[in-house]
């Protein structure tokens, strides 16, 4: 949800209907704005949803692109509710595979810093 394009930098809070909470404890749902809404995500959904205007895709269709492009990942899970979220989502699987500009761009900033002690051994590992 939060990588479909629904949500922006500018909302208060979440649009309504949305699975996404104001309330971390509304039933039992982990998914709450307040946990999410912050200069880190909104940065990663601005970088996706200029990538989805440069290549003509949907922002979905963007992130599970990069997902579909990146090592190691053999299935990205597609968690669509409708019938036109699947189709949308179906179509990441099609066209042109993302620049390596992009995908370098999608990459950057989703990083995340690794927690101790892999930070500093990814720091001090032999380049070969």
């Amino acid at each position: 949800g939060w990588l479909s394009g629904r949500y922006r930098r500018d909302l208060a809070g979440p649009p309504a209907g949305s699975r996404v909470d104001t309330d971390p404890d509304a039933d039992g749902w982990p998914e709450a704005w307040d946990l999410y809404a912050n200069d880190r995500t909104w940065d990663v959904i601005d970088t996706v949803v200029e990538v989805a205007k440069q290549t003509g895709r949907t922002p979905a269709q963007v992130a599970l692109r990069w997902l579909m492009q990146r090592p190691g990942v053999t299935a990205p899970i597609v968690g669509a509710r409708t019938l036109e979220q699947l189709t949308d989502n179906l179509g990441a699987a099609t066209g042109e595979p993302l620049s390596e500009e992009h995908m370098a761009r999608l990459t950057a900033v989703s990083d995340r810093p690794l927690p101790y002690p892999y930070g500093l051994l990814r720091r001090f590992a032999r380049r070969g």
